[in-house]
């Protein structure tokens, strides 16, 4: 393993992408199933060309802009199955420091303070973006408009 696999592993770890899922969900609405929204939130936020998106989203930016340029949306199935476990590692770290909740109908709930110290200031700033985007739709039209069949 050479120095890059190591810096690597440093930025993809999950105590520094958790606090990325954490903002997510202080800015977002409780849903039913909204914990499914986790699988997505870093294969788009880690994803360069939905960076320069993100980073330009206001209040009128939609899922309908989002998935305006496919170029955005390339491998995003495979990038949702590559970050399976360590979104499952991040939504773990965040239970353990109560800085989630999970509801009956598998909702989830920003109760604690967000332990941004790991994370990038500029990432945590687009998830809450990508919350606003999400804000009025269900989980299942979400998936569904992204292309994403099943998880």
């Amino acid at each position: 393993m050479g120095a890059t696999d190591h810096i690597f592993t440093l930025h993809r770890t999950p105590f520094a992408l958790a606090p990325l899922l954490h903002a997510f969900y202080d800015e977002a609405e409780e849903k039913e199933k909204g914990i499914l929204l986790s699988y997505l939130i870093l294969p788009l936020l880690l994803y360069p060309p939905m960076q320069k998106f993100l980073k330009g989203a206001n209040k009128r930016s939609t899922l309908r802009t989002l998935c305006n340029d496919h170029r955005r949306l390339i491998g995003l199935d495979a990038r949702v199955q590559d970050f399976r476990s360590l979104t499952n590692a991040a939504l773990l770290i965040l239970l353990a420091e109560k800085g989630v909740e999970v509801g009956e109908d598998m909702s989830l709930t920003s109760i604690g303070k967000i332990c941004s110290g790991n994370a990038h200031a500029d990432l945590l700033k687009m998830s809450k973006k990508l919350a606003a985007i999400f804000a009025d739709i269900e989980v299942v039209s979400i998936y569904r408009t992204l292309g994403l069949k099943s998880l």
